[in-house]
C-alpha cells in the first residue's frame, strides 16, 4: 500500500448506499454513492436529465435521508453523468468538492479550446463542417459542465493528498485515461479498505479512453490509463465502488483485465494500421471497429496511436494538417 493510502486511512465507519440513474448512452446506467454517517457524504450525482432528481431524491430517502441531509458531495472527475445533479445538492445546502486540476480546466478560455479541437480534429481526419460541429459540441460540453459544477463554488483538492470531507478522510489517486484530471477515492468503510473508482476502474468493461476528449492530448490517452494502473497497482483495496457496473471485490483482477483490455486495443489498431495504412485514425477507427458511432471509438484509437507510436512501432506524415499512419521504415 502506498505512503499516501496509510496516513489518509480514515477512522470513521458507516454504510454505502447505492443510487443507480439511467443514462441514454452505453452502458445506460450511472452510479453515485451515499456514505451513510451523521454527515452523510454523496460520491457524483448522476446525470442532469430531470429524470434524475426524482432518482436521487429517492435514494436518499430510501436510506433515509433528505437532500438537506447531505454534507458534502465528492466529485470524481467532470463528466455530466457525475455532476448532473451537483447544483440540486448545493442549493440544498452540501459543500462541493472536486479536483483542483477540473475547477481549473472548466475555466479554461473557450477560443483556446476551439483550437485544440480543430488542431487535433485535422490530425484525425475530419474536415469541413465536421471540424466545426466537433468543436461546437466541445464548446458547448465545456459551458455545461462548467454551469454544473461552477469552479468558484466548489471546494479543490489535490491528488494524493489526503483530504477530509465532512469529518471523513480520502485519499484522492490521480487516475486519468478515462479523463485525465479523474480522482479515484479511496477511504474505509466498515473496517474494509474501499475505493469509490468513478469510471478509472470498473470490472465487466473497460471505460473508453477519452481522456481530453477531441483535444490536445488525446494521443496520450492509453499511456494515461496505464500509468493510473500503475498508480493503483499494489494497493491493499478490499471493495470497489465503480461509477457504472457491479460493485466488486477482485480489485486486482480488474486492474489487470484493464491493461489486458488497453494491450488489446493497441494491438487492433496496429493491425489496422497493417491493413489500411497509410490512413487517418478516422480511417483506422472504420477499419477496426466499422461505422463510428460514438466519439470513444476514435479517441480510442487515437490514443493507441499515441502508445503504437512511442513505442517504435508505428510512424505518421502530416499531410493538410491530417496524420497518415504506417509501420514505422526500419533504420538504415
Amino acid at each position: 500500500m502506498g505512503e499516501s493510502t496509510e496516513r489518509g486511512a480514515s477512522a470513521a465507519t458507516g454504510q454505502v448506499s447505492r443510487i443507480d440513474f439511467d443514462i441514454e448512452w452505453p452502458p445506460k446506467h450511472a452510479a453515485a454513492y451515499l456514505i451513510e454517517e451523521p454527515a452523510p457524504i454523496l460520491i457524483d450525482t448522476g446525470d442532469p436529465e430531470a429524470r434524475a432528481e426524482a432518482t436521487i431524491r429517492d435514494g436518499l430517502a430510501a436510506a433515509g435521508y433528505d437532500l438537506e441531509d447531505v454534507a458534502a458531495v465528492v466529485v470524481t472527475h467532470p463528466h455530466s453523468d457525475h455532476i448532473g445533479q451537483v447544483p440540486l445538492l448545493r442549493e440544498a445546502g452540501a459543500t462541493v468538492y472536486a479536483p483542483r486540476p477540473v475547477l481549473e480546466q472548466l475555466e479554461r478560455d473557450p477560443a483556446d479550446l476551439a483550437a485544440g479541437i480543430r488542431e487535433i480534429g485535422r490530425s484525425a481526419g475530419y474536415h469541413g463542417e465536421a471540424i466545426e460541429r466537433e468543436t461546437e459540441r466541445a464548446k458547448s460540453s465545456l459551458e455545461r459542465n462548467r454551469r454544473l459544477l461552477e469552479p468558484e463554488a466548489a471546494v479543490p483538492f489535490a491528488f494524493d493528498e489526503p483530504v477530509t470531507v465532512a469529518g471523513r478522510a480520502f485519499d484522492p489517486i490521480h487516475t486519468p485515461g478515462h479523463q485525465v484530471h479523474h480522482a479515484s477515492l479511496a477511504t474505509e468503510v466498515n473496517g474494509e479498505r474501499v475505493l469509490f473508482s468513478g469510471d478509472a476502474l470498473i470490472e465487466p468493461f473497460r471505460p473508453g479512453a477519452i481522456n481530453v476528449g477531441l483535444d490536445y492530448g488525446a494521443y496520450d490517452a492509453v499511456d494515461d490509463f496505464h500509468r493510473a494502473m500503475d498508480r493503483l497497482e499494489g494497493r491493499a483495496i478490499d471493495r470497489v465502488f465503480p461509477g457504472h457496473g457491479p460493485v466488486f471485490t477482485d480489485y486486482e483482477g480488474a486492474i489487470e483485465s484493464t491493461r489486458s483490455a488497453l494491450e488489446s486495443l493497441t494491438a487492433e489498431t496496429l493491425e489496422a494500421v497493417s491493413a489500411v495504412g497509410p490512413a487517418t485514425p478516422l480511417e483506422i477507427t472504420r477499419h477496426r471497429s466499422g461505422e463510428v458511432r460514438h466519439p470513444a471509438q476514435l479517441l480510442d484509437t487515437l490514443g493507441a496511436l499515441g502508445t503504437l507510436e512511442g513505442r517504435g512501432r508505428i510512424e505518421h506524415e502530416v499531410r493538410d494538417g491530417a496524420r497518415y499512419y504506417s509501420f514505422r521504415k526500419a533504420s538504415p
